[in-house]
């Protein structure tokens, strides 16, 4: 995702058995794209990252300058890899669920349209359906998270803020699942996510869409969209407290910039941080009036760059192992320059998803083809097809909705 860091005459050689969380790999003993790492020089941060440059390399270099000042973030992420860790197995493969999935995300579209619909209009909003929806939508992340993932990549741009309430929702029950947190707690940030942008429907709609630059008076006012939300949401006295919380502070920075307060980090909870990180990934990878999309591979490097500034560090970088390089439902193109989109990824082998080619290395279309790179890699270890690039949704004509809706067992 970014060009290779420069290796210092100060970088130490060192074999991954002398590895140690903190340390900054600035350097591998192979090429980056040969490994499953997404940056070109990185903060160890996992146990499972030590196994893999244990399994993977004979040395790799590290920059000690870079190094020392990540102790608090290696320690956190350390803990949050503990035992107490739940760990979730997936219990279908996406080819069943999707169709499930499906269903339950139009439902709960039309929910959150309500419930926004109901904020706009200046009634008391009761949540009591967006809760209901969280539920199904759990119950199908818990089943297999890529379903409902993948249809979040799917945007458009006069859907934005109802899509991106629910996509949000979604994402963070992803997260928090990956993260291995309670179901309970799973579900609760399904329910901030859902709502975290309610009040927006209570801010002047044509400042909100305006293609434009915003001026600083125009800015300000869309600021109050989190005051908004906390009012809005108060009327619903069923609603957990930490849903208001979330909906008023999800502008809050590390940094102490943010607003509506400008709450220093200390004063920021864990809800809220996980997800300003989820707020802003579907934000940058999504359409609007006033932008373009950008891919997942960009926004998780803009993710990266405001680590510890406008995001929680530790968060990003456990968000940034969830998401992964290659996100099921991304458009990519392989090194035949066939493009296909990807289908599942096995957390294990990141680099070699299971892809379904559509085009063919003329950009026409072609009968679809399902590959799986990672026995692709094992039966032609010299020659193997393999992902060349990530492509921007809608590349070369190709539109993920009309491919869902067509192929919505995927191939099977």
């Amino acid at each position: 995702m970014s060009t290779s860091p420069p290796v210092g005459h100060k970088a130490i050689k060192l074999h991954p058995r002398d590895l140690r969380l903190g340390m900054y790999v600035c350097a591998l003993d192979r090429p980056w794209l040969d490994s499953p790492f997404l940056f070109q020089g990185f903060i160890l941060s996992t146990e499972q990252e030590l196994q893999t440059l244990h399994e993977l390399c004979d040395f790799v270099l590290i920059d000690p300058e870079r190094s020392p000042q990540l102790q608090i973030t290696a320690e956190r992420l350390a803990q949050s890899d503990s035992s107490d860790k739940i760990h979730y197995p997936v219990e279908v493969e996406i080819e069943e669920e999707i169709a499930k999935a499906t269903v339950l995300y139009s439902s709960a579209l039309e929910d959150i349209h309500q419930a926004l619909a109901t904020v706009a209009g200046g009634d008391a909003l009761s949540a009591t359906a967006v809760m209901a929806t969280v539920k199904g939508c759990l119950e199908s992340v818990m089943r297999n998270p890529s379903a409902l993932m993948w249809l979040t990549r799917i945007k458009h741009v006069d859907q934005y803020t109802a899509e991106h309430c629910l996509n949000v929702g979604i994402q963070a029950m992803v997260f928090a699942r990956f993260l291995g947190l309670p179901v309970d707690q799973i579900e609760l940030l399904g329910v901030c996510g859902m709502l975290h942008d309610v009040g927006k429907m209570s801010v002047d709609q044509t400042v909100l869409n305006k293609p434009g630059q915003l001026t600083f008076d125009e800015f300000e006012h869309i600021k109050l969209h989190s005051v908004f939300g906390r009012d809005a949401l108060l009327q619903d006295p069923h609603l957990p407290k930490q849903v208001v919380t979330v909906a008023y502070s999800h502008h809050e920075r590390i940094d102490g910039q943010g607003y509506p307060l400008g709450l220093p980090a200390q004063e920021i909870d864990q809800l809220t941080r996980l997800i300003t990180v989820v707020d802003a990934y579907d934000a940058i990878t999504s359409r609007r009036c006033y932008s373009d999309s950008n891919s997942s591979e960009t926004a998780l490097k803009i993710l990266y760059q405001h680590r510890n500034t406008q995001f929680d560090e530790a968060l990003v970088l456990r968000f940034i192992e969830c998401i992964g390089v290659y996100p099921p439902g991304t458009l990519v193109e392989m090194n035949s320059g066939e493009v296909g989109i990807v289908l599942s990824v096995d957390q294990a082998y990141r680099l070699q998803p299971r892809v379904a080619l559509i085009l063919d290395a003329h950009k026409q279309s072609m009968q679809q083809r399902v590959i799986d790179l990672r026995a692709e890699k094992s039966a032609h270890p010299g020659s193997a097809m393999k992902i060349a690039r990530v492509l921007v949704d809608g590349a070369y004509g190709v539109d993920l909705e009309v491919f869902t809706r067509e192929n919505i067992r995927l191939g099977r």
